[in-house]
């Protein structure tokens, strides 16, 4: 055990703080939303094509944008006023999401892989923003861990609500019910971001030009790789993704073809994953008090893996369920750890950059594991893709052992640094 980290800030706090509960309540609306959107996109091309390459390609316009546009995206929230880029991405999202509406037929489906990469890409700038916002509210220090866990409690009610809510419309009602709700709650959360006092704004006002987008991306580079706890993050990323990737396209069609799921079963599954990261929230709470977060991220990563191992040898679809659960409890304590250990690592004015090359570099796993998913479950068959998948996963546990050290100071220096305004990130596995 390794010693306490004392000063942990009460939840309670965090939600009696007007701008972070208008920032928190605001999201965990659109992340329901988002989970009506997602499960109606793998569903709709998974019952016009049938076939594993398409849900491959569907997975890829959405990720594709993270790699192309994330390094810009990093420098642009460096350098302008973070909570507009947020309710601005948010209204620009509200109206894309309705073009999903005009697919009718399986030869349409292209409509779904240029309005997904649309998507995606406004959605490349909204994370570093809100990223970079939420030490800016929480004013860093001993509070920062605490509202990193209650940030993953976003996607946990999402989970919980979204999908069950998503696969019991849809079966009633059609997919396009799912779309015009994601609309909706992007507006909402449009409108809790137009709430916040907290400035947005930067200090930086250096002349945009492509030479100083090309400084800022080396810069970011540079910063990275000069800090052995940064490549430690990057390095485990890229191993888990690398697993991680395969079975975000086989899923859908490893539960429709072995168990013959429906949009409800399905629904159901993306719940009890919701409510392992309930259960690991809380658990979070115990383990910050107990151990140093390299810790924690390397047996989250460790306890990920073998849960998606288990996943591929399941002979019945309620040990799915109990799977699901399993890697949800990892993902909230694995989620939260990442987070915290980057804030403390990097600086405010360079949170953005750095932000976005950790998300570059790990999106080039994800979409290598994702583009050779199809080909590899044709050639082994998706069960042993998914044991191969975890054990991978699971590998990703080194690098958090080996690389990474925590600060010792919890890095207000770094909170702080430059202009004293302040900072956040949230990586998503």
């Amino acid at each position: 055990m390794d010693a306490p980290r004392d000063g942990r800030a009460p939840l309670s706090s965090l939600l009696r703080d007007r701008d972070f509960l208008a920032l928190w309540s605001g999201q965990m609306i659109s992340q329901i939303g988002d989970s009506f959107t997602f499960l109606a996109l793998l569903i709709t091309v998974n019952r016009f094509t049938g076939s594993a390459a398409a849900m491959g390609v569907m997975m890829i316009s959405l990720t594709l944008p993270q790699l192309v546009f994330s390094l810009l995206a990093g420098v642009v929230v460096d350098r302008v006023d973070r909570k507009l880029v947020m309710i601005i991405s948010d209204l620009l999202r509200a109206a894309l999401v309705l073009a999903f509406l005009t697919v009718r037929s399986a030869d349409q489906i292209y409509i779904f892989y240029i309005v997904g990469f649309l998507l995606s890409s406004v959605s490349v700038f909204f994370w570093p923003a809100k990223t970079a916002m939420i030490p800016r509210i929480v004013e860093g220090g001993d509070r920062l861990l605490s509202a990193n866990a209650l940030s993953q409690t976003v996607r946990v009610v999402g989970l919980l609500i979204g999908p069950a809510l998503a696969g019991f419309a849809i079966g009633w009602f059609g997919t396009s019910v799912a779309f015009v709700a994601d609309c909706l709650t992007y507006l909402i959360s449009a409108a809790a971001i137009i709430t916040i006092r907290t400035s947005g704004s930067t200090a930086d006002e250096e002349r945009v030009s492509l030479g100083m987008v090309w400084r800022r991306l080396a810069d970011g580079f540079s910063f990275t790789m000069r800090h052995s706890t940064l490549v430690g993050i990057v390095v485990t990323l890229l191993v888990a993704l690398l697993g991680v990737g395969a079975i975000e396209v086989l899923f859908v069609p490893y539960l429709q073809g072995e168990f013959g799921v429906g949009p409800e079963g399905l629904g159901f599954v993306q719940t009890t994953q919701g409510l392992g990261m309930l259960v690991g929230s809380v658990l979070l709470g115990y383990l910050a008090t107990r151990f140093r977060l390299t810790r924690i991220i390397a047996w989250s990563a460790s306890v990920l893996g073998f849960a998606v191992t288990l996943c591929g040898l399941a002979g019945h679809f309620l040990f799915i369920a109990l799977c699901t659960f399993v890697a949800g409890l990892s993902l909230a304590p694995l989620n939260a750890a990442l987070s915290t250990l980057l804030q403390r690592t990097v600086p405010d004015q360079k949170l953005g950059r750095v932000s976005s090359v950790v998300d570059t570099t790990m999106t080039l796993s994800y979409l290598l594991s994702m583009g050779g998913a199809a080909s590899l479950a044709e050639a082994l068959g998706i069960r042993a893709v998914f044991v191969a998948a975890g054990l991978v996963t699971a590998l990703s546990a080194l690098p958090a052992l080996i690389m990474m050290k925590e600060p010792e100071t919890a890095s207000l220096d770094a909170a702080t640094a430059g202009s004293g305004l302040l900072v956040r990130q949230s990586i998503e596995t």
